[in-house]
């Protein structure tokens, strides 16, 4: 799934909308932030579907990493990810680790994952993010071949069984972000609502430091830079 940006693009949207955004000045940082293991159904947390409305609101677009069987049980809401202008990333067909997972294993989970994602998109996804961040050889020659680059991040600890709260989360993401940095969060059913009480103070947050906000592979195409299949990125500068 080839996404075509070119910088000059990215920099007029940004000429276009910083002061409706809120920002005091023009922003000249760039930050990518970034959702793991959706999409959910509708539930007490809001699910998936509200995830999006907010971000609409608040006007970001994000990298969702999915996960191939939430794709499959909630096809719906996935094809509104990508319909309302958000990247799918893989995030394999289950929740194992693959860093020491042997190669047909990790092959079938991929593959799946793709291949789910295809039939959403039209495309296979370029970018691969490995459940819990493990890696491992094969994994990354997995990637290679399937021509997808493992894009890692700054976690912010909004999973289940952090202890995590809306001010937790606002804290560890503003506490020392950095240009070209990406951010990985969780969808709502993951992180118990919790990452979506505190997106609001989150974006504002970093407007006010600065940043603009937006999606895996704007960041790589407003740097300048390719992101090779097999390769790790955890930031992108």
């Amino acid at each position: 799934m080839k996404y075509a940006y070119t910088r000059a693009e990215i920099e007029a949207d940004v000429e276009a909308h910083w002061r409706e955004y809120g920002y005091s000045a023009k922003p000249d940082k760039y930050i990518a932030i970034s959702f793991d293991d959706g999409p959910c159904a509708p539930s007490a947390n809001g699910g998936t579907a509200a995830m999006l409305a907010k971000l609409e609101e608040l006007h970001v677009k994000a990298t969702f990493f999915v996960i191939g069987q939430n794709v499959r049980n909630n096809r719906a809401v996935a094809s509104a990810i990508f319909n309302a202008g958000h990247e799918l990333g893989n995030h394999s067909d289950g929740y194992s680790s693959l860093g020491n997972a042997d190669k047909e294993d990790i092959v079938a989970s991929l593959d799946a994952a793709s291949e789910t994602i295809r039939e959403i998109t039209g495309k296979y996804p370029v970018f691969f993010r490995a459940p819990n961040l493990s890696h491992g050889l094969d994994l990354s020659l997995v990637c290679f071949e399937r021509g997808m680059s493992l894009i890692d991040g700054s976690a912010h600890s909004d999973w289940d069984g952090t202890g995590h709260t809306p001010a937790s989360i606002k804290n560890n993401v503003l506490n020392n972000p950095q240009d070209g940095g990406i951010i990985i969060l969780h969808d709502n059913n993951t992180s118990k609502g919790d990452t979506m009480a505190a997106l609001p103070e989150i974006i504002g947050g970093l407007r006010e430091k600065g940043f603009w906000i937006l999606p895996v592979g704007q960041l790589a195409a407003v740097k300048e830079k390719t992101l090779e299949a097999g390769r790790q990125f955890s930031s992108i500068r």
